[in-house]
């Protein structure tokens, strides 16, 4: 896990090319700008989901995984919290390959306060919930998810 503000993006350039190729898209481009949906930025190397959500004041839900793709997260509008972990309890429903995902019991070791201005990279293999309601109060957020593939 990385997490930061946005203004610090190029400290992190140098772990992967694709990364790299996100870091510097996130650097030099407004994401609120983007429509909602997926915008390509590099192929299936790296692409970004603009969506609404509401955040979860449920924080019994299941981790996710991804063995293929970082997440890079960021609050355009709104605040979230991501939690993370660092093992699996118990593996619910095993990663799925075509889907680059799985889910799973966790306990929560860390927990970032993201809002506008602010970044956290989801390393592959990294157990990570997104979308907590922060102070249990659940509310309408406007976020991107960047994908970039190892």
């Amino acid at each position: 896990m990385i997490f930061d503000k946005i203004e610090n993006v190029g400290r992190y350039v140098g772990i992967s090319e694709n990364l790299d190729k996100a870091l510097r898209y996130l650097a030099n481009n407004d994401l609120s700008l983007l429509q909602d949906g997926k915008s390509i930025i590099d192929g299936d190397n790296v692409f970004v989901n603009v969506m609404q959500a509401t955040t979860n004041p449920d924080t019994e839900r299941e981790y996710e995984f991804h063995e293929e793709y970082y997440d890079i997260q960021i609050d355009i509008k709104g605040t979230e919290e991501v939690w993370f972990g660092t093992e699996y309890q118990q593996l619910t429903q095993p990663y799925q390959k075509e889907r680059d995902i799985g889910f799973g019991k966790c306990r929560c070791e860390a927990v970032c306060r993201l809002s506008p201005g602010r970044f956290v990279i989801c390393e592959p293999g990294e157990p990570h919930m997104p979308g907590v309601a922060p102070d249990g109060k659940a509310e309408q957020i406007y976020k991107a998810v960047m994908k970039v593939h190892k």
